[in-house]
């Protein structure tokens, strides 16, 4: 603000020199208009700024790569604005704890209403906390300024990209007999357990008409089973910016969220009931994803928890506490591989690596006891997947 008050001196001072020069009734003519222009423009930017309000807004949600933008409208009570008005703006990733700022300059509206739409970053996944911190109205001439400190902030969830995945099952997995462990809220194909009865609809197999109760209730009466729960497999996720003395790329941390989830969803999409596995805080997480509605649950509540800071950690802990146990196929998904946790981990479990890398092109590669499946972070998103398992 201090150079357009120099600026505006000097031109005053150069237009009436120029009127002595070139006329001496046009010269208090210019003194005066250059004198009581910014008297006009500073009783406008008064008025206009004089009880301002804003409210903020916006999309709750989005993928990787889309646009996802904030709603800023401003409220001025008796006049529009009659110059623009700069915005800060901060930006929290609770997930890469990363803080990004970045300044708007708004062009005043015509009306005493004006919305304006800020879009946001998107390249990174994670729970978003967006903050307006201030504002700083300028008047028309840019002579001066008000500064309005803003509180309230705003959040948003930016979900890993939908990568073009696909499982390729090179061997039954293995599951719970009927009857062993089954899931008494929901309905299913455990003969061994009934979940409810009730009537007839059709489609329903013949096999699940109960006879002897629709006789005596004169109407057709069939059997709910208890819904298998198989839970086998665990997605182990392990994205982070350094793996032991190894560090990777923000693009490549976030493409392990790409993959990982993907992958999760491409099970599901078989109706393949798995855990999805994550280290937060020093404990491993496991959580359960049988249906749509957990894969949500579980992909919105991984949205809110920070990275680790050595991804080797996910493997050791999942080791030290003997996790292995429980599962029969593993699938780490990671940005680097420590061969000896890995190595470890395949004498105990059927093991898959599933790793983000640089280059021109994915590979697939064997080592000892697992197998290892690279996908390029450069073709992650443009061309389809398919992972053996």
């Amino acid at each position: 603000m201090k150079k357009y008050r120099i600026v505006y001196l000097v031109v005053s001072m150069a237009v009436f020199l120029c009127g002595l020069w070139g006329g001496g009734r046009l010269a208090p003519v210019l003194l005066a208009l250059f004198v009581f222009l910014p008297v006009i423009s500073g009783l406008w930017f008064y008025f206009s700024v004089k009880g301002l309000s804003f409210s903020v807004t916006g999309e709750r949600s989005c993928r990787c790569g889309q646009q996802i933008g904030i709603k800023l409208k401003l409220v001025y009570p008796f006049l529009p604005p009659a110059g623009n008005v700069r915005v800060h703006v901060v930006c929290e990733n609770h997930v890469f704890d990363v803080k990004k700022e970045e300044f708007y300059v708004l062009e005043p509206g015509k009306g005493k209403e004006n919305e304006y739409t800020l879009f946001l970053d998107t390249v990174l996944c994670g729970e978003r906390i967006v903050r307006v911190q201030e504002l700083l109205c300028y008047d028309l001439l840019g002579l001066f300024s008000r500064r309005k400190t803003l509180e309230g902030e705003f959040a948003c969830t930016v979900y890993p990209y939908d990568v073009q995945l696909y499982v390729s099952l090179q061997k039954n997995r293995e599951r719970e007999q009927p009857g062993d462990i089954y899931d008494g809220k929901k309905s299913g194909s455990d003969v061994s357990e009934v979940f409810g009865l009730r009537e007839y609809r059709e489609g329903d197999p013949l096999q699940s008409i109960h006879w002897k109760l629709s006789g005596k209730m004169n109407q057709l009466i069939v059997r709910e089973f208890g819904r298998p729960v198989n839970y086998h497999t665990l997605i182990l996720l392990s994205p982070a910016f350094s793996y032991g003395e190894k560090e990777v790329s923000e693009e490549t941390a976030n493409a392990v969220f790409d993959l990982g989830l993907s992958l999760s969803q491409a099970l599901l999409n078989q109706s393949l009931a798995h855990f999805v596995g994550y280290l937060s805080g020093g404990e491993l997480r496991c959580i359960p994803v049988d249906s749509l509605h957990s894969y949500e649950e579980m992909l919105f509540n991984l949205m809110g928890y920070p990275i680790q800071k050595d991804g080797d950690d996910t493997l050791f802990s999942f080791l030290d506490q003997q996790l292995y146990r429980q599962y029969t196929k593993v699938v780490y998904v990671t940005g680097a591989v420590n061969e000896m946790a890995a190595r470890n981990l395949s004498v105990l479990v059927d093991l898959t690596v599933l790793q983000a890398v640089q280059g021109d092109s994915g590979y697939l590669s064997g080592s000892a006891g697992y197998t290892v499946v690279g996908v390029s972070i450069e073709t992650l998103r443009n061309i389809e997947h398919v992972i053996p398992l």
